[in-house]
């Protein structure tokens, strides 16, 4: 670009009038004249963007995908997940044959893993799917904390059907099915996170300040997700244990106390309060590795595979506090960039 710079009288929107000094290439590559009106955005550091009025990007509304016979199902998937990702609102697939086993899955994906998303046509050579929700319908911090609801509920429900029994109400099964809309709303912040990294969506509409904030949102996220298939299967392993077996209420509370220290680290995040993110990684974590090596009295069973099966309870009850432990590292990391 040219160092040439060329003082142009410009309108801001908000009513003031400025003298503004812009690089006369870059002015007149995009039409601004003297009276054009522009967007004058302060950053956090100081400095002002200026936005040509009527020039924020758009990203295109239809991604168009060719479904060759060569093509296989898992490639699909993925270039449709990649593109709910990417923002766009319609997702045509044009099939070069007719492959039912494949839309049946697409079905599948629409329904169970992505927000907004429904078939609105269908027949054997095109499937047409539609996202009808926007971005800036759920803040990210409203999907944090349905997520931090859910992710709790699978944790505490399992537990609970644990120690009613044969009189619990609760499904473990359904449980399980409850990882579905863990995933749901990691992928639709995914995409909210998305479009706003590319200025397809201003990051106040997704509730942020700052296009560093992110990476860390990003983060949490993607250790909640891991959270919840780590809860679904702790439920599937918990409903193989005996009712009978003695370690099994030390291994409930372990469970609690991991499940408690998640909801914390969640609270603590949205709070972006550093002090109790270095309270709690100072003391709890160190309480929950205290707990854990109490636990080794439960792993002197000779039934081989109930052992496996303890073991993987606590080692997912083990990650569920490690990602724990990751979102309060970042809410420190997000403190530090106010």
């Amino acid at each position: 670009m040219s160092a040439q710079r060329v003082v142009r009288r410009v309108q801001v929107t908000g009513g003031s009038t400025f003298i503004v000094s812009i690089p006369k290439e870059w002015a007149s590559n995009i039409g601004i004249d003297r009276g054009s009106m522009v967007t004058l955005t302060l950053e956090h550091d100081g400095s002002i963007r200026v936005i040509p009025s009527g020039r924020k990007p758009q990203i295109a509304n239809v991604a168009e995908i060719f479904v060759g016979r060569d093509t296989t199902h898992g490639a699909v998937l993925r270039d449709v997940m990649s593109k709910y990702l990417v923002g766009y609102k319609t997702i045509h697939l044009k099939f070069q044959h007719d492959d039912p086993a494949l839309r049946s899955k697409l079905k599948e994906i629409a329904v169970k893993k992505l927000i907004g998303a429904e078939v609105l046509h269908e027949d054997s050579h095109e499937m047409t799917i539609q996202v009808l929700v926007n971005v800036e319908d759920l803040p990210i911090s409203n999907i944090i904390l349905k997520m931090k609801d859910t992710g709790k509920s699978m944790l505490l429900d399992a537990i609970e059907a644990c120690r009613q029994s044969s009189r619990s109400t609760i499904s473990m099964e359904e449980l399980v099915t409850r990882d579905d809309i863990m995933d749901k709303l990691y992928l639709y912040g995914l995409r909210q996170l998305n479009t706003a990294l590319k200025g397809y969506v201003a990051l106040e509409e997704i509730g942020l300040s700052r296009s560093e904030e992110i990476l860390s949102y990003g983060m949490v996220l993607k250790n909640m997700e891991r959270i919840g298939d780590h809860a679904a299967t702790i439920a599937l392993n918990l409903k193989e244990i005996p009712a009978g077996f003695k370690g099994l209420q030390n291994i409930l509370s372990y469970g609690e106390m991991t499940t408690s220290f998640f909801e914390d680290s969640v609270r603590i995040f949205l709070e972006r309060n550093k002090r109790q993110a270095n309270d709690l990684l100072d003391i709890k974590v160190e309480e929950i590795k205290e707990f854990e090596k109490k636990l080794s009295s439960v792993y002197n069973v000779e039934d081989a595979k109930l052992l496996t099966i303890i073991r993987t309870i606590i080692g997912s009850y083990r990650r569920v506090a490690d990602y724990s432990t990751d979102i309060l590292e970042a809410t420190i990391d997000l403190h530090d960039l106010s």
